[in-house]
């Protein structure tokens, strides 16, 4: 018999003993894409932005905010800032004049129990190190 010849249990390659004939990569095994987070605030225009804090803490969702912000305008997207501790968000408008109209109109509405701020929405400005 020897080493190499056409033995059983040594693979499938020939009977050479090196195992299978396709090679699989183990990186990125088990971790599955998912659907993502959606648009990124980058892509969109600053003028189409708003601020929004002193959301309440405990309960509203970003969905409540979307409801609020739909009274005004077309929402294209809602976008919690940081731990819901912060109570700040994003909320992008289809134009700019929509979002300059919820800034107006929207002032001081109450979510849950306590009344919102909204400003325009200004780029972080980063300080050279």
């Amino acid at each position: 018999m020897g080493w190499g010849g056409g033995g059983k249990g040594w693979g499938g390659c020939g009977g050479n003993g090196w195992g299978g004939g396709v090679w699989m990569p183990m990186f990125n095994m088990g971790k599955g894409k998912g659907k993502g987070k959606g648009p990124n605030l980058n892509k969109f225009d600053a003028a189409q932005k708003v601020w929004v804090g002193n959301l309440p803490e405990e309960k509203p969702s970003w969905k409540d905010l979307m409801e609020l912000c739909k009274t005004v305008g077309t929402v294209k997207w809602v976008e919690p800032l940081g731990k819901r501790s912060k109570a700040e968000s994003c909320v992008v408008f289809s134009t700019a004049e929509e979002a300059a109209a919820a800034i107006a109109q929207l002032q001081g509405s109450m979510i849950g129990d306590k009344p919102i701020t909204l400003d325009v929405w200004n780029k972080k400005e980063t300080t050279p190190a």
